[in-house]
């Protein structure tokens, strides 16, 4: 039944993918162009790639890498989205809907590291299993467009630096391995960055070759062959796919960590930072005040009082220019900018708790 069920959702996927492209020529025909891109990511409004994905800062990028799953999830738990309906559906013209972070995460993969961070710009890929006349049709288009095969490495060939390869590779059911060490070292060179396979791969001792500071692997399996049980065909790049239960757009910022894998609109990732960074200063001092046995447990988990309020402001101001040394990872500290804005906001009065 479950099965079933997800097929049912990839089915649903594509009619609706393929009820929404007009006549405009491209080498897959299920790929979304820019302006189909830009349609189905409204909520973003910054800057875009010239395919259309939301590009989310590179500063936003770098902090979010260290930002705990759990912090992140938060956020996206609170978020609430007014949604514009057609008039004509019985619904009514708007409905807000809870976001929630069911949407967003998904968490059975097996990882070559469990301590190498990915995060970065997703760049989407499809794979179903292969039928003939179909796979025809597609190497035929594919052709028209100068390339000599449609195939694995379909969405890697336009990998940009920052970007998370995040392929569907036929829902992981086929146990036809997708990456070993040469699209491995493919992947590494053009983004700096690793993937998301929903599916199976290979030469997993030479993809640990590759850098094991920044090239990470999040997988259905590893397995040591390169065939499988059938033939696959690649059926667009750039086009939402599902992951698990999970729908990734093009351009979702990929945070993937121990315990699994946030897809984050990209209309949330600075507020995601913020909060993450907000709290993390927090922590830090409560910490201290728990381990001098100036608060108690339960204060330390929000019930703060007002001289408790008094004596994290002046703990801000005191260790503006040295905060680094309360961070095991000095890369993890908040800009001097940031901390002098957060000092100003709990001055008019705002004082943020996650």
């Amino acid at each position: 039944m479950k099965t079933r069920n997800i097929n049912l959702l990839k089915f649903i996927i594509l009619v609706l993918a393929v009820s929404c492209i007009d006549s405009t020529v491209r080498s897959q025909p299920l790929n979304m162009t820019r302006d189909e891109i830009i349609q189905y990511t409204p909520l973003w409004k910054g800057e875009r790639f010239p395919d259309g994905r939301p590009k989310v800062s590179d500063d936003i990028i770098r902090r979010m890498k260290y930002v705990p799953l759990s912090v992140a999830w938060q956020t996206i738990h609170r978020q609430r989205v007014d949604i514009q309906l057609p008039k004509d559906m019985s619904a009514g013209a708007h409905v807000t809907v809870d976001y929630g972070p069911k949407y967003c995460y998904y968490g059975e993969f097996k990882k070559m590291y469990e301590d190498v961070t990915i995060c970065g710009r997703a760049v989407t890929m499809q794979t179903l299993p292969g039928r003939p006349d179909v796979n025809a049709a597609i190497q035929q288009q594919g052709q028209k467009e100068g390339l000599r095969r449609v195939g694995g490495t379909y969405a890697i060939d336009i990998l940009e630096k920052g970007d998370v390869y995040v392929v569907n590779f036929c829902e992981g059911m086929m146990d036809n391995s997708h990456v070993g060490d040469n699209l491995g070292n493919s992947i590494w060179q053009r983004s700096g960055n690793g993937a998301i396979i929903r599916g199976t791969v290979r030469d997993r001792e030479g993809c640990m070759e590759i850098d094991d500071k920044g090239f990470n692997l999040f997988v259905r399996d590893f397995r040591p062959e390169s065939g499988g049980i059938g033939p696959y065909m690649v059926v667009g790049r750039n086009l939402p796919i599902q992951i698990g239960y999970v729908t990734v757009m093009p351009g979702d910022v990929v945070l993937a960590k121990q315990e699994g894998v946030l897809f984050i609109p990209p209309h949330m990732a600075e507020q995601i930072v913020v909060e993450a960074e907000k709290s993390g200063l927090l922590d830090r001092w409560a910490h201290l005040q728990l381990a001098e046995g100036r608060i108690t447990a339960s204060q330390a988990d929000g019930a703060y009082t007002e001289e408790m309020h008094q004596m994290f402001d002046q703990w801000l101001r005191d260790n503006i220019d040295n905060m680094e040394k309360f961070y095991d990872n000095p890369a993890m500290t908040p800009s001097k900018e940031f901390i002098r804005e957060f000092i100003k906001e709990r001055e008019s009065g705002i004082r943020f708790r996650p």
